[in-house]
């Protein structure tokens, strides 16, 4: 059995993402080296904290979205399981003269998501404490013998909690949360929660075409420092940011019909055939069983109630939305 919207709504479900990578990043040098290499600003945090991050081109196009964790020792990177490959080549070659060592965890530590309005009750029913509320927010703690970092991240909308599992008692914990009726979350349902939060994915939403400054207000707001050192991709972005804006954005539309559209589908304007392009659609159950699409629109046609026509066969109207249906807090 797998889970259902509701049941997610209501209860609880889990996300496997054991595809995932995790880095460890250790050494005296390993915040400062970081710091060079991504696009938020680490100065402030403190064990136990985290945030998301872009790492760009120096063009300032997006390479990968990611997250940094930091720990007493360390610093923690969880990358999507298409970019962590060569995020950590790039890393490596960066590495000069710092006191610095990249280790890959991910064979010793797969990544789940608990997602859903009740995940701290299941959390406890797991004899697990739950992090503290503020995105991010991580600590460890020990299931069955083993050492399991709970970290506070909402994927949905509806609330979670990611867990760095290791693989000794993966199969075991999976288990103890079906026994709790914490159902898996398919694929396609997974979509319709992220798209619903307005949460991007990389090589779907976004790839090494895509400018960090792009994917929209709150994306760039926890993924970008304006007021840090310097950093690859920064005198672009900053660029973009002392100008005020990017040609094109990321937003959310309500598409009119039954049918899905697909991704890439072109969005016209009367004035111009080329107003955007479609990332992605999914039929949204917090828009009452409608269509919600996400693309990048140019920026004359991103207010909120502006009509487009998705030029498919047959046409469809589509409506820029203010924001994502059920926001993730970020």
């Amino acid at each position: 059995m797998s889970a259902t919207y509701t049941q997610v709504a209501e209860y609880a479900g889990w996300l496997n993402l054991t595809d995932w990578g995790v880095l460890q990043v250790r050494g005296a040098d390993n915040l400062r080296f970081l710091q060079a290499q991504i696009t938020n600003d680490l100065r402030p945090l403190q064990p136990g904290e985290g945030v998301f991050t872009f790492f760009c081109t120096p063009t300032g196009h997006v390479l990968s979205d990611g997250m940094v964790l930091r720990t007493p020792h360390e610093a923690l990177l969880i990358l999507p399981p298409e970019t962590h490959a060569s995020i950590l080549a790039r890393l490596n070659e960066a590495i000069i003269l710092d006191e610095v060592e990249i280790l890959p965890q991910h064979d010793a530590l797969g990544l789940i998501s608990l997602q859903g309005s009740q995940v701290d009750a299941v959390l406890e029913e797991l004899e697990l404490e739950p992090p503290p509320a503020e995105p991010l927010r991580h600590h460890m703690d020990s299931w069955q013998g083993a050492e399991i970092r709970l970290i506070r991240h909402d994927r949905t909308g509806f609330g979670g909690v990611d867990l760095l599992v290791p693989y000794a008692v993966m199969e075991q914990f999976q288990t103890a949360l079906v026994a709790t009726a914490c159902l898996q979350i398919e694929e396609p349902l997974a979509e319709v929660l992220r798209y619903e939060a307005g949460i991007p994915r990389w090589g779907v939403d976004m790839d090494s075409r895509t400018l960090a400054a792009e994917m929209g207000e709150p994306i760039v707001r926890s993924h970008i420092s304006y007021t840090k050192g310097c950093y690859v991709g920064q005198e672009v972005l900053m660029r973009i940011h002392a100008r005020g804006h990017t040609n094109r954005t990321w937003v959310p539309l309500r598409v009119e019909g039954d049918t899905l559209p697909p991704r890439g589908a072109t969005l016209g304007a009367e004035d111009r055939p080329d107003a955007g392009v479609l990332t992605g659609a999914v039929r949204s159950p917090a828009l009452g069983d409608a269509i919600l699409a996400w693309g990048f629109v140019r920026n004359a046609y991103t207010q909120p109630g502006t009509t487009l026509t998705l030029q498919t066969e047959p046409p469809a109207h589509a409506t820029v939305l203010p924001h994502a249906p059920r926001p993730a807090a970020r």
